[in-house]
């Protein structure tokens, strides 16, 4: 389906409720002419209102999609989103970028990532938004994710990378997105990574964290790369395992079980 924009606008990513996909239009956009000056195509449009479109996933066209202004914000990712039919509100889940083109233009102005909780009011057609982490606890999250059978569905944590030193993976962090309580895994001295992935141990549990956060790590020092196997319930390392060649920082992807490989055959 297209979606009709003013103008070309740096969509990395999306969220879906059970009902509704959330698309972003936010600030940073398109200025193809840029590249001939030597400069990034991606810029920051100061003067652009940023929204968000909520779009019933099975509409027909795009003449469907609600719009709801949220000033000053861009996620460049999206954790989670769900419906709170009782306030008539859509809550997404992302990190919220400043400056908004920091990592598509040198900028003299540190890179903070703020994990927010965003409201899209669909009966009054207004937003909000608040940080997740108090400001004594407030630290740069990125690339990670909740447990995916609650994808679309309210969910208590997210598992995210620790991007500190920026632009490098020092650890990663488990939230409790209602409290804002945050438990940190950091990688120890000279040792980076990536994106944290959250295996269920059993998808029918009713534990949410019951599972295993997987993470490759570089030890700089030792040039050499791990894969560290972590239980989300206690944040306890289970296993390391050496791996026999190096695994490229932002490497990520998915984690596929036989049983998913061999009804896929």
């Amino acid at each position: 389906m297209e979606i009709p924009l003013k103008e070309p606008t740096m969509i990395h990513d999306f969220a879906i409720t059970e009902n509704n996909i959330i698309v972003p239009d936010q600030q940073v956009v398109f200025r193809l002419p840029e590249m001939i000056r030597g400069k990034s195509p991606l810029v920051l449009d100061k003067n652009k209102m940023s929204r968000f479109g909520i779009l019933p996933k099975y509409a027909s066209d795009a003449t469907e999609i609600k719009w709801v202004d949220v000033p000053d914000c861009f996620c460049f990712h999206f954790w989670n989103a769900w419906e709170e039919p009782e306030t008539d509100e859509v809550v997404v889940i992302g990190s919220c970028m400043t400056p908004a083109d920091s990592i598509f233009n040198e900028s003299e102005q540190s890179l903070k990532s703020v994990l927010t909780e965003i409201r899209l009011n669909l009966r009054t057609g207004k937003s909000t938004q608040r940080p997740v982490l108090s400001p004594t606890e407030q630290i740069n999250l990125e690339v990670g994710m909740v447990n995916k059978n609650k994808l679309g569905r309210k969910s208590r944590y997210a598992y995210l990378a620790i991007a500190e030193p920026w632009p490098k993976v020092s650890g990663f962090a488990k939230v409790d997105l209602l409290t804002g309580n945050v438990q940190k895994f950091n990688y120890g001295e000279s040792k980076f990574g990536g994106e944290p992935y959250f295996v269920s141990r059993d998808p029918n549990s009713e534990r949410e964290d019951d599972g295993y956060i997987l993470s490759y790590i570089h030890d700089e020092k030792e040039s050499q790369s791990y894969l560290l196997i972590i239980n989300a319930a206690d944040m306890r390392l289970e296993a390391t395992v050496k791996l026999p060649s190096r695994v490229p920082y932002g490497f990520h992807g998915t984690f596929v079980e036989s049983k998913e490989l061999e009804t896929q055959a």
